[in-house]
């Protein structure tokens, strides 16, 4: 019996727009994956530029893909979480470049209530971002998602909250921290080259921010919301000393 059919189908999704100059370096490192069993979906927000064009010259090695107008990233995204049909998913942003390791971690995806995740480099900051996550630090930061391979069971239910236009994806991974018997496992290697400075480095996202300790209280251990609280007070308290000894 061929191995390949036996192993987990990862799908893999790309949002884009306007991506003309750089989705087809994300393109081409997934369709050369040594690995195989994957399909690719890319989903497309109406692109004005000739990103359809570069995308349409792939159209028989993509298992789907769309351009239409959506509402932000995050639907985007649940666009391509509702037509995915792999074990797995893995969201590759337009422009980063998944390097040829699935076939060397994927034998890790041994739990389908586990999360498991990587490390991406970044060139924004010329270093690889960014090693193991505590509950705690999960609280104030979020894993990279091009590092994350999600079970297909528990984000195809969650989904992404699209309320939240750039902080989204860590809404969802401390949503899934308050799943019972779910959990988020670290493997030691870079999964992506992640460009980094993006819509995301540039927006605040003012709606999570307003929310994030209620969600860390909801979903994480109260040791864990304490310190966010904690920590979160602190932090005013600097930088309102920081502003009045301007």
């Amino acid at each position: 019996m061929n191995k390949e059919l036996n192993s987990p189908k990862i799908s893999i999704i790309t949002v884009s727009y306007n991506a003309e100059q750089c989705i087809e370096q994300s393109i081409l490192s997934v369709l050369g994956q040594t690995y195989k069993n994957i399909e690719y979906i890319i989903v497309d927000g109406g692109s004005t530029d000739k990103t359809v064009e570069v995308i349409n010259r792939y159209d028989d090695l993509l298992y789907y893909w769309i351009s239409e107008p959506d509402k932000g990233i995050y639907d985007a995204m649940n666009k391509g979480l509702k037509v995915a049909t792999g074990d797995w998913i893995y969201f590759l942003g337009a422009g980063d470049i998944l390097l040829n390791v699935i076939d060397k971690i994927v034998n890790n995806f041994t739990d389908d209530k586990k999360v498991y995740y990587g490390d991406v480099y970044r060139t924004d900051l010329l270093k690889v971002f960014n090693g193991k996550f505590s509950k705690f630090r999960s609280a104030r930061m979020s894993i990279c998602h091009q590092a994350i391979f999600y079970p297909a069971s528990i984000i195809k239910r969650l989904g992404f909250n699209t309320k939240y236009k750039v902080q989204g994806d860590h809404n969802l991974n401390m949503e899934i921290e308050g799943q019972v018997g779910y959990s988020f496992e670290y493997f030691n290697a870079v999964v992506c080259i992640y460009e980094g400075g993006g819509f995301s480095a540039v927006t605040r996202d003012e709606a999570f921010f307003k929310d994030r300790l209620g969600i860390v209280k909801k979903n994480f251990p109260k040791i864990v919301y304490y310190y966010a609280f904690l920590l979160d007070k602190f932090l005013k308290l600097i930088k309102r000393g920081e502003y009045r000894h301007r």
